[in-house]
């Protein structure tokens, strides 16, 4: 089973984070994957009503190539079209695209009311 959810347990939060970024979580919530109730990934991502940005998301090395990644970041974007303005993704990336995300400099922009979610996961 793949579930995601919030959490502040800094202990998992920098575990995870060092193991995929090489840093410890620089916040206090960290949102993380679980695939059959291990944890396999983590974003970071700021949320406002105004504007949330998609800081960073990253899997365990050991996991990546398997869909896990795409799975996460659709269902993280599917959460922020209810509770936000604005979705912004912190670095540019091709990915976001087929999203209908847009380049503005250095980041991507998308209205959620634009948000399309392309039907083949990971390809």
């Amino acid at each position: 089973m793949i579930s995601f959810g919030a959490t502040n347990d800094r202990e998992l939060n920098d575990k995870l984070h060092k193991a995929i970024f090489s840093v410890p979580l620089d916040g206090d919530v960290g949102y993380v994957l679980n695939v059959d109730g291990v944890p396999a990934g983590i974003a970071k991502l700021t949320v406002t009503p105004e504007e949330s940005h998609i800081v960073r998301i990253g899997i365990l090395p050991k996991l990546r190539g398997k869909g896990y990644g795409d799975f996460f970041t659709r269902s993280l974007m599917n959460v922020l079209i209810d509770v936000t303005d604005k979705i912004v993704v912190d670095y540019p990336s091709d990915y976001y695209l087929k999203f209908g995300f847009v380049r503005e400099g250095d980041v991507m922009v998308i209205d959620p009311e634009k948000l399309v979610f392309p039907r083949k996961c990971g390809h």
